[in-house]
């Protein structure tokens, strides 16, 4: 028996060494496991950053690409446009530098229209656009259906995707029914 013992023995003892060996095992995989969760919640953030990062310069590069960064440039040469374009009028002007003046300033709407902007004027009657255009003048009126509505434009505006580069310049009808049509003082001199 004692041989019989011993190999009980033997086995008891190899068993033991078994289960220890699986626990440590058990263990180290727990220990992997758990640092591999770790590992991929890291990854995660990195890459939500990463993620982050390149979805600005994506912003950054369709602002770029709609132009927005031209825009007070295009204010400028809207400013330029409709402020001067008004010496093509004027007779003192020596013909020849009107034509050259002409020139450049379709150049300047060219360069306007291309960026999507346009060169607007309002119609006489047409209701007002107040972000769209600045009163210079008031006409009174009797009548209510002219009340706020354009009575004469006096420079053009510049528009682009809806807001404006540059206002345009109008007198506006105010009704007053205690007037027959006297213009009132001017609001903003040009």
């Amino acid at each position: 028996m004692d041989t019989q013992t011993e190999i009980c023995a033997e086995e008891t003892t190899e068993q033991n060494q078994l289960a220890e060996t699986l626990e440590k095992i058990l263990e180290l995989q727990n220990k992997n496991s758990r640092q591999l969760v770790q590992s991929l919640r890291e990854n995660v953030n990195f890459q939500n950053q990463v993620r982050q990062g390149m979805q600005k310069e994506l912003e950054t590069l369709k602002e770029q690409q709609r132009g927005e960064q031209f825009t007070p440039i295009l204010k400028a040469v809207a400013a330029v446009c409709v402020e001067y374009r008004k010496i093509l009028l004027d007779e003192t002007v020596p013909k020849r530098i009107r034509r050259t003046l002409g020139l450049m300033f379709d150049e300047l709407e060219d360069i306007l229209s291309e960026y999507d902007a346009e060169v607007f004027s309002s119609a006489i009657g047409e209701q007002r656009r107040p972000l769209l255009t600045k009163i210079v003048n008031t006409v009174t009126t009797n009548d209510k259906n002219l009340h706020n509505t354009i009575a004469h434009s006096r420079r053009p505006g510049v528009i682009r995707n809806g807001r404006p580069l540059y206002r345009e310049f109008v007198d506006v009808y105010v009704f007053d029914g205690n007037t027959g049509g006297k213009k009132s003082e001017s609001v903003r001199s040009e």
